[in-house]
């Protein structure tokens, strides 16, 4: 199962970038957690351009049941980035209440997000597509 594997091993990390927000913020140290919000934004942002730019078009040629559940994806895609932006703004300002709020809801998106991905989307990818896309990708520093 090579995109089950590579692509929910990309979710861990986003998972393990976002938690080290919610940890700097809890010591209120404001750099850090600022530091940490735009490591995981470009860490989501990769992962994010690999689904959008490779992935998905692929799904959608050769398993076109996977349209619906794609156009989803690059719905919620735009949902969590509408987020992204506030997470800047919350540690820029360095408002406690702002960013529990913005990490809250991220939250909830990503781990619906995730699952719907690792349990629809990604066993398409290993039945429909060959390897070569995620290779091609690592290669040459796509997802990541």
């Amino acid at each position: 199962m090579p995109y089950q594997e590579a692509l929910t091993a990309q979710h861990r990390s986003c998972d393990a970038a976002f938690a080290a927000i919610e940890q700097a913020a809890h010591g209120r140290d404001w750099a850090a957690a600022a530091d940490a919000a735009r490591k995981f934004v470009a860490e989501t942002e990769a992962h994010f351009r690999f689904e959008e730019e490779t992935l998905f078009p692929a799904l959608e040629e050769a398993a076109p049941m996977a349209s619906g559940p794609v156009s989803v994806m690059r719905m919620e895609h735009a949902q969590m980035r509408e987020f992204f932006n506030d997470l800047g703004i919350a540690t820029d300002k360095r408002d406690p209440e702002l960013l529990h709020d913005v990490l809250e809801t991220l939250l909830l998106l990503m781990q619906q997000h995730n699952m719907k991905e690792e349990s629809v989307l990604y066993p398409i990818a290993d039945q429909s597509l060959d390897d070569g896309l995620l290779e091609s990708s690592e290669r040459h520093g796509g997802a990541g």
